[in-house]
C-alpha cells in the first residue's frame, strides 16, 4: 500500500517536473522569439533610417545645385538688367571755375550708380573722392541752387541715399531732361553688379 502511494507521488512529481520543464522551454522560446523580433525590427529601423538619410542627403545635394543654378541665373539676369553704361568717367573734372551746369551734370552722372532709370547716359563713380570734389566746388560757389545742391551732396557724404531717386530727378529736371527719369533705387546686389560692370577698380576684393 505504501509502495503504491510512493509510486503515485513519484509519478506526480515527475509529471510536475515535466510540466515545469515544458513551461520553462516555452518561456525561453517566447523570450528568444521576442528578442529576435526586436532585433529584426531594430535592423529594419536602422536600414530605414539609413535610406532616409541617403535620400535626404541626395535631396540636399539637388537643392544646393538648384540654388546655385538659380543664383547664377539671377546674377546673369541682373547683369543684363543693370548693363553697361556708355560714357563712363572716373573723375569729376571739376575745378574752382566749373559752372553750376557743370557741377549738376557731374552730380547727375554720379546718381546713375544708385538709381533705376529707363536710360542712363554717362556715369561717374559715387565714392568719397568724387563726393568731396563736389562739396568743395559747391561750398565755395555762388550757384543759384547752392543750398539745395549742398543738401543733396551733404547726404551723400554721410552715406545717406534714401532720396537718391529724387536727387537724380531734381538734377535731371534742372538739365531739362526728357528721357531717363529715375523711378527707383537699385538694391545692394544690383549696385554691386553695376559697379563691377562699369567701375571694376572700385570692386571690393
Amino acid at each position: 500500500m505504501r509502495t503504491d502511494l510512493q509510486n503515485e507521488k513519484s509519478k506526480k512529481l515527475l509529471m510536475s517536473l515535466g510540466i515545469l520543464v515544458l513551461v520553462l522551454l516555452i518561456a525561453a522560446l517566447a523570450v528568444y522569439k521576442i528578442h529576435a523580433n526586436a532585433r529584426a525590427y531594430e535592423l529594419k529601423q536602422q536600414e530605414k533610417q539609413k535610406y532616409e538619410e541617403e535620400q535626404l542627403s541626395e535631396l540636399e545635394k539637388v537643392q544646393k545645385e538648384d540654388a546655385k543654378r538659380a543664383e547664377e541665373e539671377a546674377l546673369k539676369k541682373l547683369a543684363e538688367q543693370v548693363g553697361f553704361i556708355d560714357q563712363i568717367e572716373y573723375d569729376t573734372g571739376l575745378t574752382p571755375e566749373s559752372t553750376e551746369v557743370d557741377v549738376m551734370n557731374v552730380m547727375h552722372k554720379m546718381t546713375h550708380q544708385k538709381v533705376r532709370a529707363e536710360k542712363k547716359l554717362g556715369a561717374i563713380p559715387m565714392v568719397e573722392d568724387t563726393v568731396n570734389q563736389v562739396v568743395e566746388v559747391v561750398s565755395s560757389s555762388k550757384f543759384v541752387n547752392k543750398e539745395k545742391m549742398l543738401e543733396i551732396v551733404g547726404n551723400w557724404k554721410k552715406g545717406q541715399f534714401n532720396y537718391i531717386a529724387a536727387d537724380h530727378n531734381f538734377l535731371w529736371e534742372q538739365q531739362e531732361g526728357s528721357v531717363g527719369r529715375a523711378y527707383g533705387v537699385l538694391g545692394l546686389a544690383e549696385e554691386k553688379e553695376l559697379v563691377k560692370e562699369n567701375f571694376p577698380q572700385y570692386v571690393q576684393k
